[in-house]
C-alpha cells in the first residue's frame, strides 16, 4: 500500500487552537474572557461579536515539501481600549514566540511588534501584530 503525499494543514487554525490553551493560563487582566477566533465574527458594522477579541488571519504561506509549512500570521485584537489590546496582542505575540512543546505548531518568529489602531469600520480600539508561524506538515492518509 502506497502512502498519500502530504497534504498542507490550516496554519491559521493550528495557532488559534494552541492560543486558546495559552490564553487560558494567562493571568492578566487584558487577556481575561478573550475569545480566539479566525473568524471576525457577525458583530456591529462586520466587527466581532464580544470584545476582547483576537482574530488570527494568515496574510501568506510557504511550504518546504514535504515537512514544514511557514505561514505569515496576522493577530488583530478589538480590546476595551488601546492599552489593553495592544497589551493582549502582545501577550499572544509572545506565547506564539515561545518555545513551543511537542505538537504541530514547531515555532513563532515575530515580524512586527503589536501597534495599536482604531478600527475605521466598528470605530473599537484594536491592535495588530504579525508572525512567521512554522507547522509540522503530516503525512498524507
Amino acid at each position: 500500500m502506497s502512502q498519500l503525499p502530504p497534504v498542507p494543514r490550516d496554519v491559521a487554525e493550528i495557532v488559534a487552537r494552541r492560543l486558546r490553551n495559552l490564553l487560558a493560563a494567562v493571568l492578566d487582566p487584558a487577556a481575561d474572557r478573550a475569545k480566539v477566533s479566525t473568524e471576525t465574527g457577525r458583530g456591529r458594522d462586520g466587527g466581532p461579536p464580544s470584545i476582547p477579541w483576537l482574530l488570527v488571519a494568515e496574510d501568506g504561506h510557504g511550504w518546504e515539501w514535504p515537512a514544514v509549512q511557514r505561514a505569515v500570521i496576522r493577530l488583530t485584537c478589538w480590546h476595551h481600549d488601546t492599552h489593553a489590546a495592544k497589551r493582549l496582542a502582545g501577550i499572544a505575540l509572545g506565547l506564539l514566540c515561545a518555545p513551543q512543546p511537542a505538537g504541530a505548531l514547531l515555532r513563532g518568529e515575530p515580524v512586527t511588534a503589536p501597534i495599536a489602531g482604531i478600527d475605521p469600520f466598528t470605530v473599537e480600539p484594536l491592535a495588530t501584530a504579525s508572525l512567521t508561524a512554522y507547522a509540522r506538515t503530516p503525512p498524507g492518509a
